[in-house]
């Protein structure tokens, strides 16, 4: 079964974006992925309040609060079950392949991986517990094992990024491998950290970028990944291409550069603006995804 990534309609609608969003549409038809919209999206960034698909693909509803999105920033905080609902779920919302929980978390806080032994983690930085503080730390990740069906991994939140997002930290290249940011250049300190608590599990592979790195160049790895190809921001600066080589390289799929400075200066790549979903087990449960589009297409 095939899958359906998600956007905002923030990307189309508003002229500093519209530039971007004619990239990525371009680069989905060009690879024949299906793309959707989520209808009442309050920003663009619905990575962070789209449900989480676990590793047996069922889905995770959570409380999407975070304490960056706050007083007169509350405007811009799309609830997740109610952003599921709107985009067609709502047969799923009530079935038994839909767990809630009330942890407050960002989807752009959510690795899914797996070990070098094959166990089912999520990996997720320290953020997750300052978010949570009527719990203890103990209680916050149990809750988030039990809802995830996975082994939660803490790393340290790097406190210069203030939304405490794993997936601009490291990223999945399959079971028992992990690709992380280019913090031989970023900050050599905590990239030590990382590789302390990782690498008993994994296998890790560094970005680098050596005399080409920039402020930004930390937008690379913010990609997204498609059945053949990878969409890879660029943006403008010297290590873009660099970045597309070794991605590439790494990945052994073909590596689409998206131009996206606009949102790259707003503090979000290609993985924070979109949300895929995977069909399979919709087809398998016999559930209903009012989309008008969804099933002619994926069957």
């Amino acid at each position: 079964m095939r899958s359906i990534h998600y956007f905002s309609p923030w990307l189309k609608s508003l002229k500093k974006y519209q530039k971007v969003w004619l990239q990525i549409e371009s680069a989905l038809r060009s690879e024949n992925e299906l793309y959707e919209f989520v209808p009442n999206a309050a920003d663009i960034w619905v990575r962070d309040f789209m449900p989480f698909q676990r590793h047996d693909e069922e889905f995770v509803i959570y409380s999407y609060n975070p304490d960056y999105l706050q007083g007169k920033d509350s405007k811009y905080i799309t609830n997740c079950r109610d952003a599921f609902l709107e985009s067609g779920g709502g047969d799923v919302l009530s079935s038994p392949i839909c767990h809630h929980t009330n942890l407050i978390i960002d989807g752009g806080n959510i690795i899914k991986c797996k070990d070098k032994d094959g166990n089912d983690c999520v990996i997720m930085t320290t953020k997750v517990l300052y978010e949570n503080p009527t719990l203890s730390h103990h209680e916050i990740l149990q809750q988030l094992d039990d809802i995830f069906d996975a082994e939660v991994i803490l790393i340290p939140w790097d406190i210069k990024e203030d939304y405490g997002h794993a997936d601009g930290m490291v990223r999945s290249l399959g079971p028992g491998r992990l690709l992380l940011n280019c913090y031989s250049e970023m900050d050599p300190k905590l990239g030590t950290v990382l590789k302390k608590v990782l690498s008993d599990r994994f296998e890790i592979t560094e970005l680098q970028y050596g005399k080409t790195f920039r402020d930004n160049s930390w937008c690379h790895l913010n990609y997204l990944e498609l059945q053949n190809a990878i969409l890879v921001p660029v943006a403008g600066i010297a290590s873009d291409r660099i970045a597309l080589q070794q991605i590439e390289a790494i990945t052994g799929k073909k590596c689409i550069p998206i131009s996206m400075a606009s949102i790259v200066a707003d503090g979000g790549a290609m993985h924070c603006i979109s949300w895929t979903m995977n069909t399979r087990i919709l087809f398998e449960h016999k559930i209903v995804f009012s989309h008008p589009l969804f099933y002619p297409q994926c069957q």
